[in-house]
This record gives C-alpha cells, sequence and structure tokens, in this order.
C-alpha cells in the first residue's frame, strides 16, 4: 500500500440547479491483478462520523465505491450499464439506480486521474446528473 494525496470533486445536477462537492484526504493505493483499490476517510464530506471508504478500479469501465461506519452503502459505476445500488444516507437507507455514461482512467503506480459521468434514479425516476473527477498523487 501506497500513502496518496486524493482529490475528489463531485457535481451533480438536478434539473436547472447544480451542487459542487469536494474533498482533498490521505488515503493509500494499491494495484493488484489489474485491480487499484484506493482506501480513505470521507466522513467530512458526507456529513457523519468515521466513514472509511474503498474505492475499487476494475479496468477502464467500471468502479465502486463501499462505505463502512457511520453510513454503510456500495455504488457502483459500470460504462453503459445501470446498478442497483444500496446507499445509506442519515435521512435513512434505500436502493438507487446508477447508469454509467462515461468512465476513463489513467491510473498507474505513481497515481493518476479517474472520471465519470453517471445518472441516479429512484422508483426508475432521474434523480440527478453526475459527475466525478478523482486526482490521485503519490505522497514521498
Amino acid at each position: 500500500m501506497k500513502k496518496v494525496l486524493i482529490n475528489i470533486k463531485g457535481t451533480q445536477s438536478y434539473g436547472e440547479d447544480t451542487d459542487t462537492s469536494s474533498l482533498i484526504t490521505e488515503g493509500e493505493m494499491e494495484i493488484k491483478d489489474g485491480i487499484c483499490r484506493l482506501t480513505y476517510n470521507e466522513s467530512d464530506m458526507i456529513g457523519a462520523q468515521n466513514v472509511t471508504s474503498e474505492l475499487v478500479l476494475e479496468g477502464n469501465d467500471k468502479f465502486s465505491i463501499t462505505r463502512k461506519g457511520g453510513l454503510n452503502s456500495m455504488l457502483t459505476v459500470e460504462k453503459g450499464k445501470r446498478h442497483s445500488c444500496l446507499y445509506d444516507s442519515p435521512q435513512g437507507a434505500f436502493v438507487i439506480g446508477i447508469f454509467g455514461e462515461e468512465i476513463s482512467s489513467n491510473v498507474n503506480e505513481n497515481g493518476g486521474e479517474i472520471h465519470a459521468k453517471y445518472t441516479i434514479d429512484v422508483n426508475s425516476g432521474l434523480l440527478s446528473s453526475n459527475k466525478m473527477d478523482i486526482k490521485i498523487e503519490e505522497i514521498k
């Protein structure tokens, strides 16, 4: 595991409204058998205590984010596919649909970037259009 600096910028659009959030945190990165794992604390960004997140990037077209601790959830974004995912929030847990529109990455042992564009739906009704940009830099 390498220590890395992770910069996550997320943009959510709800009709004409747009909300942007960002998180810069230290974490750990491991690349093994073509799969990249990032582990980091996400408590401040999502407003819950003791939340550890693990992002698993599989190739250039699929990643999942698993949150454990104060909130538990697993989100999967895969290009061209819709996944039903459990999402835990301070208001309670519910099932959402995630459809991956675009995913690109250029991650290696020294860091890199992941870009994703996806939609979120609830009960098959569009909730938001989302963009996520993640930059990873090795801490030396």
